[in-house]
């Protein structure tokens, strides 16, 4: 006999879902849960006063998002990227974030470049700040406000998961003790939007991607984890 339906959540349990999701997925954006990081369901549940099941259905997301991993009989994890799975996600991501700005440049307005320049503004306070984790965050929602702005959601969707995949990378890989993102290259970004050019936008976008890689050091170890606990704290 075929076994019974599910019943959907409830519109609370949609909404702690969310809640959990974006929790987790502005951490993991910011480089606070770093790659191989357990996320243990008794702990997520217990933070938000969730069920497993919500919780697992926010891990599903994620997984679903290849920002969380599977493994049998332990749980879920934090996303650790092979080097191979590295280099396919920063051509992917080259490939499609120049498509978006190129669209972008055609149609922006002045209310998204004021938008923009606004956010770049909070990316330098967070650097006089010396917030590292706030300004990877605000670095990486820079690159996702710009591509919600292009007007093609299907890009948008693609560049969301690219984006938060390079974080991912960068944290596994990378070195930390300069942004991955200047706030400077940011700012030559919108700079090319306000000519109106597709042409200056794709340059601009391709030469801070190039030094994003050139930034990397895919032989430096680690920095050390945080906690679980510590970083929901943070983000909920």
């Amino acid at each position: 006999m075929p076994g019974k339906a599910k019943t959907p959540p409830d519109k609370a349990g949609t909404s702690r879902i969310d809640v959990i999701y974006r929790a987790l997925f502005r951490a993991i954006l910011a480089q606070d849960l770093l790659p191989g990081t357990k996320l243990s369901e008794e702990t997520i549940g217990s933070f938000f006063d969730a069920s497993r099941t919500i919780v697992r259905a926010a891990l599903n997301r994620l997984h679903t998002e290849s920002l969380v991993e599977f493994k049998q009989n332990r749980g879920a994890f934090v996303a650790s990227p092979s080097l191979e799975e590295s280099r396919q996600v920063f051509e992917a991501r080259s490939c499609i974030e120049r498509e978006v700005v190129a669209l972008l440049a055609q149609n922006v307005t002045e209310a998204q470049i004021a938008a923009l320049s606004d956010h770049i503004r909070k990316e330098r306070e967070a650097n006089e700040r010396e917030d590292a984790p706030g300004s990877i965050l605000l670095s990486g929602e820079f690159h996702l406000l710009a591509a919600g702005m292009a007007g093609n959601e299907v890009f948008a969707g693609f560049l969301k998961s690219l984006i938060s995949r390079t974080s991912l990378i960068l944290a596994q890989h990378g070195r930390h003790e300069e942004s991955d993102c200047s706030v400077d290259e940011h700012l030559t970004i919108v700079e090319a939007l306000k000519t109106g050019d597709p042409a200056a936008a794709i340059a601009a976008i391709g030469n801070h991607l190039q030094h994003v890689l050139e930034r990397s050091n895919l032989l430096e170890p680690k920095r050390p984890a945080r906690g679980l606990q510590e970083v929901l704290a943070q983000y909920s």
